[in-house]
């Protein structure tokens, strides 16, 4: 959770509205995969469809257990002859291990994690079109979800981010620097990687960690755009679809706003007496105190006043429409 922004993390806030700011995306897992199998692999696996991927296609997906949870939010980008699979903070082990425990002896699929061997950079605001063009003349006109080579060891990335404008850089450390030094001269900000927690709640995002987890189905951490409602089977298909065809789920992702501050793991009452959970929370320097939670359907409409109580402590919050402000053209 984010307190009081101090003066570097507001100056940033501020930069990401008018300008563009560099984060470094801490600790992101990264796979490598490679055979002919590698998209039928995860075309089975996970919630999206990965069949038929076009080079420097990028798409999200999900994979999920036997029951419909979450094991983790991925993010794919399809390239020649391999495959690169983004995880969250510390979970390409994870995803490997489980991802290995499918693979069949007829499949020509093989696994590398290269956690040690790439990093990823965040540009995002405004005016990131215009850096990317420094980086990269030609290419700062990506359409969303597409992604472009421009080394053995450098891609430049377009997927909606937090904020409404921006690209993701992934590289080879030593690269890395050459590259921060060309955006900062064509004017990026560097900018604390806390930044990206708060674009992200203000954008009503799940968080790896916060909502992104194995107690909660993609469905309800509103991940709805990386599932395939037309793919056919998987693991953790039939939950999803039942879910979802007959309007099923018990909890949602909603945005909270308050004068006080929202603590995560705060239970939130509902007028009807049902309860639910904070588990984002953030300070903006627009918005006041905002988060994220989970509550039931019946109670997610804007407005709605929720009690919020936390070691005896009693407040109250009310449901916000996500995200919580209007994106910056994209």
């Amino acid at each position: 959770m984010i307190t009081t922004p101090d003066t570097e993390l507001r100056e940033a806030y501020q930069h990401a509205q008018t300008g563009c700011v560099m984060v470094k995306r801490d600790a992101l897992g990264y796979i490598w995969t490679h055979g002919r199998d590698r998209l039928d692999l995860m075309h089975r696996l996970s919630t999206n469809d990965m069949l038929d991927m076009s080079v420097h296609e990028v798409k999200p997906t999900v994979l999920t257990n036997p029951i419909g949870r979450t094991v983790d939010y991925l993010i794919l980008l399809n390239l020649d002859n391999k495959s690169l699979i983004i995880t969250s903070p510390g979970k390409s082990d994870v995803v490997s291990k489980w991802i290995m425990k499918y693979i069949f002896f007829q499949d020509d699929v093989t696994l590398q994690v290269s956690d040690e061997h790439l990093v990823q950079t965040g540009l995002y605001g405004p005016k990131s079109h215009e850096v990317v063009n420094k980086i990269a003349p030609g290419f700062s006109t990506l359409s969303h979800n597409q992604a472009v080579t421009i080394s053995d060891s450098v891609w430049i990335i377009r997927v909606p981010p937090p904020g409404g404008i921006g690209y993701e850089i992934v590289s080879d450390p030593t690269t890395t620097q050459d590259l921060l030094e060309m955006a900062k001269t064509a004017g990026a900000v560097n900018s604390p990687s806390s930044l990206y927690e708060l674009l992200r709640i203000e954008a009503g995002l799940p968080g790896a960690g916060y909502e992104i987890d194995s107690s909660n189905i993609p469905l309800e951490i509103g991940l709805r755009d990386a599932i395939s409602f037309t793919k056919g089977c998987y693991t953790g298909q039939e939950i999803i679809a039942r879910l979802d065809s007959r309007r099923k789920l018990t909890k949602t992702l909603v945005g909270l706003c308050s004068s006080d501050e929202i603590p995560i793991g705060a239970t939130l009452k509902a007028p009807d007496g049902s309860s639910g959970v904070v588990t984002s929370s953030t300070y903006s320097p627009k918005l006041g105190w905002v988060g994220l939670g989970l509550v039931k359907p019946a109670v997610c409409g804007p407005g709605t006043t929720l009690s919020v109580t936390q070691d005896g402590l009693l407040g109250s919050t009310s449901v916000s429409a996500l995200p919580f402000k209007s994106h910056l053209p994209v």
